[in-house]
């Protein structure tokens, strides 16, 4: 640094250098180690704490979309209340255009303190919107549901087939846990069956994924992890008591995005034969990251320590070799299902459609909606679940 800093042709930042130093340095370790720079860190931690100050705007862009777009909005957050839609592209934010900006770059502009205000303009369909917004405290879903009702509520009872219970885990934060057993308490009747979809799910904190393998199991081992040299760092083990009957069938759907946090549930409730798994092989994702404060608490190190493994101690963590064979968690037999790019895409518009609440308040409760869901069919690997539950059921 002090060569390039005094003999350079141009002159240096310091800063700049140290920083790339760190990240050039952990990057050459794996995918999953990087350095979380100052204006990274507030970003990093909110996702786990669940909540941020903003607009409750998620966004997608390049290379998935040609443009900067938004992907959903949450229920009841400025963006929501505005009237921004997915599929709108933002052009601007407080002046500057942004069009060419990374998704990164755009979603920390947009938050900020509660209560501060920020000027966006839409792009929809070739009409511009300007609109201005007041950023707020915003919670971040984790447990979602079949549907949403009136009064932005989920129902986690299927409308296809009420006796089965549906929660969709879209991360594994600190909140996760709870939310998920108030999920399963709100179903009443308590459910004969629970679908868990981790479709997507990337992952998270490992607690929250063990607490809830908990819930389903009396004893016996959760996941181990085990650091340098193969030592066995920790191993979490089920306590007594479930959440649910142990007769209630469990189908976990999952697929190629659904990684870490995801394969422990999935991993821990098929070794245990507590869970069928349905859809995909999972992404492979057997690596524990800890986050270390550096710089005085203003970055971070996130360092792989560990590797964890699932009861039957079967390696999930998937490695650069293209011969091998033997990682992340699969379908169980009989159960795998794939599915075509139109499925994925319908079933995407299937479910944002079902997040947005619906206009009667007379529809809050189950036994107020049909009987049956037919546009469950456009959702292959949920229909099949749900088949496969009710065989289950049928059996007893």
């Amino acid at each position: 640094m002090n060569i390039v800093d005094q003999a350079y042709v141009e002159p240096t930042d310091p800063k700049k250098l140290y920083q790339a130093a760190i990240t050039g340095m952990l990057r050459s370790l794996d995918a999953n180690t990087s350095y979380i720079g100052q204006d990274q860190l507030s970003s990093f931690e909110s996702i786990f704490e669940q909540e941020f100050g903003g607009l409750g705007v998620s966004l997608d862009g390049p290379p998935r979309r040609s443009a900067l777009t938004v992907a959903s909005t949450i229920f009841n957050s400025p963006a929501f209340r505005a009237g921004i839609r997915p599929g709108d592209v933002i052009a601007r934010v407080d002046g500057q255009e942004v069009r060419t900006w990374t998704t990164q770059e755009v979603s920390t502009k947009l938050r900020g303190r509660e209560g501060t205000s920020v000027r966006l303009l839409i792009d929809r369909d070739g009409q511009e919107i300007e609109t201005t917004l007041v950023r707020e405290r915003i919670e971040i879903e984790s447990v979602l549901g079949d549907r949403r009702r009136s009064n932005g509520t989920w129902d986690h009872l299927l409308e296809a087939d009420p006796q089965i219970a549906y929660v969709r885990i879209e991360l594994f934060g600190e909140k996760t846990t709870e939310e998920f057993r108030k999920a399963i308490e709100s179903c009443k009747p308590q459910p004969r069956g629970l679908i868990i979809d981790l479709r997507d799910n990337s992952g998270g904190l490992l607690l929250a994924a063990a607490q809830i393998c908990d819930m389903f199991l009396d004893e016996g081992t959760i996941v181990t992890t085990q650091g340098r040299g193969q030592r066995v760092d920790e191993v979490l083990k089920a306590a007594a008591g479930t959440i649910l009957p142990k007769d209630c069938p469990i189908a976990i759907l999952v697929n190629e995005n659904s990684a870490s946090a995801s394969e422990i549930l999935a991993g821990c409730l098929k070794d245990q034969e507590r869970a069928s798994i349905i859809g995909t092989r999972s992404f492979g994702k057997g690596s524990v990251q800890n986050v270390i404060p550096i710089e005085g608490g203003k970055a971070a190190i996130r360092l792989t320590t560990a590797y964890y493994y699932p009861p039957s101690g079967r390696r999930i963590h998937r490695r650069n070799s293209t011969t091998e064979s033997d990682w992340g968690v699969d379908p169980s037999p009989g159960c795998e299902v794939a599915m075509t790019e139109e499925q994925l895409e319908a079933t995407v518009s299937r479910f944002r459609a079902r997040s947005l609440p619906v206009e009667s308040p007379q529809s809050d409760t189950p036994s107020d909606r049909p009987s049956q869901d037919l546009s469950i069919a456009v959702d292959p690997q949920l229909h099949f679940a749900v088949e496969h539950l009710r065989k289950e059921l049928g059996a007893k």
